[in-house]
């Protein structure tokens, strides 16, 4: 009884003996069976997760970060990546509901998949839905600062002078993307200039349009982008067409990445705190599977996290270069 208390997170138990249980577990290499658990009455301990791209930094981080937060509150994360195709997606919430999950945390890749989660929330497991979220679902939602985000971007290109700045990207149908455009739009308006978006299907399709748009006799002098694979393929053809950054053009996205500050021109990038989206999606998770109130939502649970503009070159700053206030733009300036 009292390594099963430890077990299943028990509170009975002194702080002592159930360190004691815990070495001995180590020690044995002990794992709960899990099958065995459900039939003697016990609740599921295996989360799901379902995210759009492994390869995205981004979405791995969180990934990461759900499966360590899991693991060490006791729970299994059963993870699985659509690849961004709603049929895969399908498939993947299927296998999720065969599977007796405690609960489901979601980056949705398809508006398709509203019925299927639905379903999973009308047999009393929870949803968690993190970066991107859909209305008129019975689920938590833990998103960033996307609109504030993208303010704080465009502003910064503006106050170094650029008029002419061009928003692109692709996945305008999520809210998270659709919020970045707002706030782009937001802060172009403010400052009494023209936005120009170029939105494609996929991050592949930018490279052409872009190339004709920087040809043109009205050319952007400054981009914003909207997320960090559309960035990576900028910079890349940029390069290949020996564009220079920033003399030429500056560069600001949405989404900072480990390698950022180590291109030969560092960029200048919103930072979504991918580790704590992850963390906190997974922490709202099992606050609600502990609950054991399923069968209602949390209050509709929402939370939003902060970003950071991370100042670095390729927006035109030098590293001893101060603003106004005589901070360096070298360093992090957070957003409020």
């Amino acid at each position: 009884m009292t390594v099963s208390r430890v077990v299943n997170g028990g509170h009975l138990v002194s702080v002592e003996t159930a360190e004691r249980v815990r070495e001995a577990i180590r020690k044995l290499g002990y794992v709960p069976n899990e099958a065995a658990r459900i039939l003697k009455g016990h609740a599921p301990r295996t989360i799901g997760l379902i995210i759009p791209d492994l390869a995205d930094t981004f979405f791995s981080i969180c990934a990461h970060a759900v499966q360590q937060f899991a693991a060490k509150h006791g729970y299994l994360t059963l993870l699985l990546a659509s690849e961004r195709d709603a049929g895969s997606e399908a498939t993947e919430l299927a296998m999720m509901k065969s599977r007796n999950i405690a609960g489901l945390l979601i980056v949705p890749s398809s508006p398709e998949s509203v019925g299927q989660l639905q379903e999973v929330r009308a047999r009393g497991v929870p949803v968690v839905m993190l970066d991107r979220t859909f209305p008129g679902l019975d689920a938590a939602e833990v998103m960033v600062e996307n609109e504030q985000g993208a303010i704080n971007a465009v502003v910064h290109l503006i106050e170094h002078g650029h008029r002419n700045i061009l928003c692109l990207g692709y996945d305008s149908q999520f809210n998270s993307i659709g919020l970045r455009i707002q706030g782009y739009k937001k802060a172009m308006a403010q400052a009494g200039l023209e936005p120009e978006l170029m939105i494609t299907d996929s991050p592949a399709a930018l490279g052409a349009r872009l190339r004709k748009r920087l040809l043109s006799s009205k050319a952007p002098t400054a981009l914003f982008s909207l997320n960090n694979v559309t960035t990576i393929n900028v910079l890349q053809d940029l390069r290949s067409d020996n564009i220079r950054v920033p003399e030429e053009i500056a560069v600001i996205g949405f989404d900072d990445f480990e390698m950022a500050a180590l291109l030969s021109v560092p960029l200048t990038a919103v930072r979504q705190p991918a580790a704590e989206l992850g963390r906190t999606a997974a922490q709202v998770l099992l606050d609600w599977i502990r609950s054991r109130k399923t069968e209602t939502s949390p209050a509709r649970h929402k939370i939003v996290l902060p970003t950071e503009l991370v100042i670095r070159r390729s927006c035109g700053c030098e590293p001893n270069e101060k603003h106004s206030d005589g901070k360096e733009p070298a360093h992090s300036a957070a957003v409020q």
